[in-house]
């Protein structure tokens, strides 16, 4: 079946690596943007940089679960990698048949939490191996405080993103460091989000962010969502009391 007629020029597309049972259950995924749609290839650009397909560690046959909207839907199919076209664009191969699935995968919840961010100044790779140094300062047992100074912040959480203020400029495709404390008695979650949408500029050059986690690890992604899901629980019974 011809999958490239679902993918138009510009359209936006989310790919997501498939890890073997024995690998690091992260999640790890990149946005990107139709160039060139075929019958079984589809062409990305990658928005961050001009070296961003250099910057990630492709290799020939990884797989990846691409997502996207189609006509108010959503839907998801497998495709391996076959070639960086550029510094920053990649060619995929479709391999299995399409699903139509629900957008919104994770229930949100409006917070105040304790959240550290650093802003990027490398590339992705570079970010990517900064997030994977803090990750391991964090299970070393490293004090929060040397990771980076954390605010209370008015934020909408979510275990595959979430909404948060930040001075401008804000830059789309941004990358950011995101260090969150959920009060779980769990340890300090660490993940690499990007900027998806940037709102106005506030009062005090502020502007409120959307970010998509593209690295994070699962059991902590799980953490946030068991959190969202205890927090709305309780707001459901006050609201029955």
């Amino acid at each position: 079946m011809p999958y490239g007629k679902y993918f138009s020029k510009g359209q936006k597309v989310f790919i997501k690596r498939i890890f073997s049972e024995d690998e690091d259950k992260t999640l790890d995924t990149l946005t990107g943007y139709a160039t060139l749609s075929q019958a079984m290839q589809l062409d990305l650009t990658l928005p961050y940089g001009s070296d961003a397909a250099d910057s990630y560690p492709f290799e020939p046959g990884m797989l990846f679960e691409v997502m996207t909207d189609h006509r108010g839907m959503g839907l998801r199919l497998r495709a391996s990698f076959v070639a960086r076209t550029s510094g920053k664009d990649i060619r995929l191969q479709f391999e299995d048949n399409l699903e139509f699935i629900s957008r919104r995968m994770f229930r949100r919840v409006d917070v105040n939490a304790w959240v550290g961010y650093r802003r990027g100044k490398g590339n992705l790779a570079q970010m990517r191996q900064e997030w994977q140094e803090c990750l391991a300062k964090i299970e070393g047992g490293v004090n929060p405080k040397e990771l980076t100074e954390f605010q209370k912040f008015p934020t909408n959480l979510a275990g595959g993103g979430m909404r948060m203020p930040l001075p401008a400029p804000v830059v789309n495709a941004e990358l950011l460091l995101i260090f969150l404390s959920i009060g779980d008695k769990q340890g300090i979650i660490c993940a690499l989000a990007e900027v998806i949408w940037i709102g106005p500029l506030e009062e005090g050059e502020i502007q409120s962010t959307g970010l998509r986690f593209l690295n994070i690890r699962e059991k902590d992604q799980t953490r946030i969502d068991n959190v969202v899901s205890s927090v709305l629980a309780r707001l459901e019974q006050a609201g029955k009391t």
